[in-house]
């Protein structure tokens, strides 16, 4: 996605003569919205829930800063084109997902480690219990976004974002980091005063691809993350030059 961006800037400096043309936005936005990831848990190849994969939903809100170049040097309805490259200022930070998972006859952990034992009647229940939680960073989007009318617009690009994350499982598995792609797709309205000042409302679809992370203590244990979709609401202010 990087390259792809750096490609489009090298492409646009080359048209000299049409510089003056190139209309300039730079603004703030902030999103607020729910998001769901789906995914699983297999220790020693085992899916360790019954349903096979769990969903968890949480809302979260976002800062941004964005810029813009609008293609105006192009011919008739493509003049309506802009590109631009929108940048998360902050990481995001999950809730902590906790799970304790038993076994009746005993049994270690993936590193080797005793399970927790509890009097469970007249047999002992062998539980490990596990807290995953996860931060987001490095949330970037590089998208076209086409004005239909003079305040209606629609938007769609590539996301790209890192996942890091922490654990403290008593089954030994520790998981590395990660990073996912995904698409966003939005619409919206906005309105522009005649000093150049304008403001946007927005609503944005999200979908991030999934991954699957081995356990770098025991290569039969991983977490397969299916995909996160989200849903958001977005403002942003700007400027335009």
């Amino acid at each position: 996605m990087k390259k792809l961006l750096i490609s489009a800037i090298l492409l646009l400096g080359s048209f000299s003569m049409a510089s003056a043309e190139l209309g300039v936005k730079i603004g703030v936005s902030g999103n607020m919205g729910e998001f769901t990831a789906t995914g699983s848990e297999s220790e020693n190849g085992v899916v360790s829930t019954s349903a096979g994969e769990e969903d968890a939903s949480m809302l979260g809100a976002m800062g941004s800063v964005f810029g813009e170049v609008n293609l105006g040097f192009l011919p008739g309805p493509l003049s309506r084109i802009s590109i631009g490259y929108d940048m998360v200022v902050h990481e995001i930070k999950t809730g902590t997902a906790t799970n304790s998972r038993g076994d009746p006859g005993g049994g270690t952990g993936a590193a080797g480690g005793d399970l927790r034992g509890k009097d469970n009647g007249n047999n002992i229940r062998f539980t490990a219990d596990n807290a995953v939680s996860a931060t987001i960073d490095n949330i970037n989007t590089a998208y076209v976004l086409v004005n239909l009318t003079d305040w209606l617009y629609v938007r769609g690009g590539i996301i790209e974002a890192d996942i890091n994350t922490t654990e403290d499982l008593d089954t030994g598995s520790t998981y590395g980091n990660t990073s996912v792609d995904g698409t966003v797709f939005g619409a919206g309205v906005s309105f522009t005063t005649e000093s150049g000042f304008f403001m946007r409302a927005e609503y944005n679809d999200t979908s991030l691809d999934g991954v699957t992370l081995t356990s770098e203590t025991n290569s039969d244990n991983k977490v397969t993350l299916s995909g996160i979709d989200g849903e958001t609401a977005r403002l942003s202010v700007g400027k335009s030059f």
